[in-house]
């Protein structure tokens, strides 16, 4: 097990101010009310790992030209963000933030993933979209998110029933533990199992973090479990910077047998 000196869990009432301006020059993009949600908004957001998750509300739907220039406003405000870990954000209208449906429409999605295809002028901005994930951070906004601008989040979103709550989250789990995906992002592999099997056992209203779900699988995880566990809290929260290419597996060695361990047990559970 790697054994890291902690970075100062952030959280957007004490976030560092370079982080605290990235994120309101990015929400200004957009003429709407922006929600902080995901680690920024739990208390455990570290700069060297994690993401900005953000959620956009609009007065009406925007048209073709209007969605490709919010995305690439988003694609060129990540390329100069002050933190390795890029934006993930989406913009509703009013009318999709208060109707709920799964997968929920939206008009415009900027993540990682869609940078070079953005700035490539391979997206098609002809009609919304439909994400199943949104029903995960939907559920997250609504119970811890900040706002930035706007309303209370409960009062802008319809909430999430609780079945289409654990599709998303269950939907992503299965991602992160097909095939050899935890052996390519271990910690994040390993940190959202955690944070699923605590959802399962503890049920509904229960909208944990991955630092949450990782303290939770401490305390309730078989002990053979346990290093693999404590290697990826270990890694999340560590200070020390890493590239790009080292991100998802925080620079360092995991052990092969013990993750596949982990990957069918967790499985098995689910």
């Amino acid at each position: 097990m790697v054994v890291h000196v902690s970075g100062r869990a952030q959280s957007w009432a004490d976030c560092d101010e370079d982080v605290r301006e990235y994120v309101l020059r990015a929400a200004g993009l957009v003429d709407g009310w922006a929600y902080v949600h995901g680690s920024l908004a739990m208390g455990c957001f570290y700069r060297a790992k994690s993401d900005v998750d953000l959620l956009v509300v609009v007065p009406a739907r925007l048209t073709p030209a209007e969605r490709e220039r919010i995305a690439r406003g988003f694609a060129g405000t990540a390329a100069a963000r002050p933190v390795l870990g890029d934006l993930e954000m989406s913009v509703l209208t009013v009318e999709q933030a208060a109707t709920h449906e799964h997968p929920r429409p939206y008009e415009v999605h900027y993540s990682a993933a869609w940078t070079d295809a953005i700035l490539g002028n391979q997206v098609d901005y002809t009609g919304s979209g439909a994400d199943p994930d949104l029903a995960a951070h939907i559920t997250v906004t609504r119970k811890r998110g900040v706002a930035l601008s706007g309303p209370p989040p409960d009062e802008v979103f319809a909430p999430v029933p609780y079945d289409d709550y654990l599709s998303a989250v269950l939907e992503d789990l299965q991602d992160v533990m097909a095939g050899d995906a935890l052996l390519k992002s271990p910690y994040y592999g390993v940190l959202n199992a955690c944070r699923v099997l605590a959802t399962l056992e503890l049920g509904p209203g229960t909208v944990l973090s991955k630092e949450e779900g990782a303290v939770w699988a401490r305390e309730h995880l078989p002990q053979a479990h346990h290093a693999v566990v404590e290697q990826a809290l270990s890694c999340y929260r560590s200070a020390t910077p890493v590239s790009a290419a080292e991100r998802e597996t925080d620079g360092h060695d995991w052990d092969r047998t013990a993750l596949l361990s982990f990957r069918d047990w967790v499985l098995k559970q689910v």
